[in-house]
């Protein structure tokens, strides 16, 4: 019989985003289709799916997506950096299998390596990557649609953060999770 990893918050958390990555796939493999039949879990992924696209128009309608590739085709410009792809956890990369995203790095130079030719990869994101907003965005959205975009932020991050929470759990209930 061939024995199960056991993995530590450190293999979620820390190490490469490639070995994050591995741990990502390695439990979508192991347990997505049971993660699919759980009723709690599939509701609160829909929900976030539901958010994701609520905030997808929020930032279209921004006219984000013009704003952030101008500023990012500049010398030095743009805020996704190969620095950033660190802030993705493997958790997080299981929320976007999970979804039917087909997680994987796309690039390996200066730019996030989830970055493709028309954006981020990913439907869930880390808190900075939804959080962080310029100077030029703030200006060009004024005070009303900032706080509409937010608020439409904040509520994806809080049901990211639900399912992150019932992920973990299950992981514990299954031994597959040390502590």
């Amino acid at each position: 019989m061939e024995s199960q990893s056991l993995f530590t918050m450190r293999d979620f958390y820390g190490g490469s985003i490639h070995a994050r990555l591995g741990v990502a796939q390695q439990l979508h493999a192991d347990f997505g289709p049971e993660l699919a039949a759980n009723g709690a879990f599939a509701r609160m992924l829909a929900q976030a799916e539901f958010l994701e696209k609520e905030l997808a128009q929020t930032m279209a309608s921004l006219e984000l997506g013009a704003l952030c590739t101008a500023c990012g085709v500049k010398v030095g410009g743009g805020c996704c950096s190969s620095f950033m792809a660190g802030e993705n956890d493997a958790v997080q990369l299981l929320l976007n299998l999970m979804a039917g995203v087909p997680v994987a790095v796309l690039r390996e130079d200066d730019e996030c390596c989830f970055l493709g030719k028309k954006g981020c990869l990913l439907l869930f994101k880390p808190m900075f990557c939804l959080n962080y907003n310029c100077q030029q965005i703030r200006a060009g959205a004024g005070m009303i649609r900032m706080q509409g975009l937010e608020q439409a932020a904040g509520r994806l991050l809080q049901q990211q953060y639900g399912l992150e929470q019932l992920l973990l759990e299950f992981l514990r209930q299954r031994g597959r999770l040390a502590g």
